[in-house]
């Protein structure tokens, strides 16, 4: 049970942190659309200076996009945080431990499906580059989708399980 705990605590972490870079990303988006105070809202990538109001209609439509898959993963976060839950109070053959585990992998593999067309969209729209090649990134949209697929098989063997203890409890 002590994996469960850890596992538990790491997510509430991990919904933690993500809530609060999105809410900064949000908070700094807002100030660059009303263009409050005097900052300069501008970052140095690739050696390039770029300037929020340098950015066109797709950076936007490529942030929101974003945006929404990040809630997207959020909410597999939850829903992993809810099957843990119910790891924790040992209740393993509760229905909807199956069902928390089954939509968190699902929106694993989708996050991780969308993050990465999103990148090589990005890359072709934006950098005007075409890459076959695999990448640092790619590993880690791969290792996502492997997580969620995990989490789909683990959801599966959860329904197994509570079918054969319904069974089980019928027999005499």
């Amino acid at each position: 049970m002590n994996t469960a705990k850890t596992l538990f605590t790491t997510l509430n972490v991990l919904i933690f942190l993500t809530l609060l870079s999105i809410g900064l990303g949000l908070i700094l988006s807002f100030f660059s659309f009303t263009e409050l105070g005097e900052i300069d809202y501008s970052f140095t990538f690739d050696g390039n200076k770029i300037a929020i109001s340098d950015l066109t209609i797709a950076h936007y439509i490529f942030m929101g996009l974003n945006l929404i898959f990040y809630f997207v993963f959020i909410f597999g976060l939850i829903k992993l945080r809810t099957a843990a839950k119910l790891i924790l109070s040992n209740n393993i053959y509760n229905p909807s431990l199956s069902m928390n585990t089954d939509l968190a992998g699902k929106s694993f593999i989708l996050t991780g499906v969308f993050w990465w067309l999103f990148d090589g969209l990005s890359s072709i729209h934006f950098d005007n580059t075409l890459s076959i090649g695999v990448s640092d990134k790619t590993f880690i949209y791969l290792f996502i989708i492997c997580i969620g697929l995990f989490f789909m098989l683990t959801s599966k063997l959860f329904t197994n399980a509570i079918q054969l203890k319904t069974e089980n409890d019928l027999t005499i």
